[in-house]
């Protein structure tokens, strides 16, 4: 007991606050400390010293982290790198197109044709339609374009 509270209370608390933080951060950064928690909280209940539930609590959760490093994480990251889909639209950067409706920085309109592709487009100045431009970088979904002057 610690200040008349219940270890296996505390070890509870303590579980409860490393799977809050684990809710919040979706990174396999405490669930081992949550799990090290649970495992003291049941040892306390069956009656172990705090001593042994204290090297309990370590023990799990040092586990618990080589299992999450070795064998969960590397599943989940490949995992999560299969679901990716590279776009390629980096591809269009330092190509040539041609302005297909005038680009208008003020009012953010215009659209270019690039590798056979649509792009909305923007530039620091009016680019009138059937202009050839180079992309010079992308901005969220647009790309941004210069003259070929």
């Amino acid at each position: 007991m610690v200040m008349g509270i219940p270890m296996w209370v505390i070890w509870a608390v303590l579980t409860v606050v490393f799977l809050i933080i684990e809710a919040i951060t979706l990174g396999l950064t405490t669930i081992w400390c949550a799990a090290g928690c649970a495992v003291a909280a049941v040892l306390d209940l069956c009656g172990v010293s705090e001593t042994v539930q204290l090297i309990a609590m370590v023990a799990v959760s040092v586990i618990c982290f080589i299992i999450c490093m070795i064998w969960v994480k590397p599943m989940l990251d490949a995992k999560h790198k299969r679901d990716l889909e590279p776009t390629n639209a980096d591809r269009v950067l330092g190509k040539e197109g041609v302005v297909i409706k005038t680009i208008d920085p003020i009012e953010g309109k215009g659209q270019i044709k690039v590798m056979g592709q649509v792009w909305s487009a923007k530039a620091d100045k009016v680019i009138e339609e059937g202009t050839k431009v180079k992309v010079i970088s992308m901005e969220g979904v647009k790309v941004k374009v210069e003259d070929e002057e």
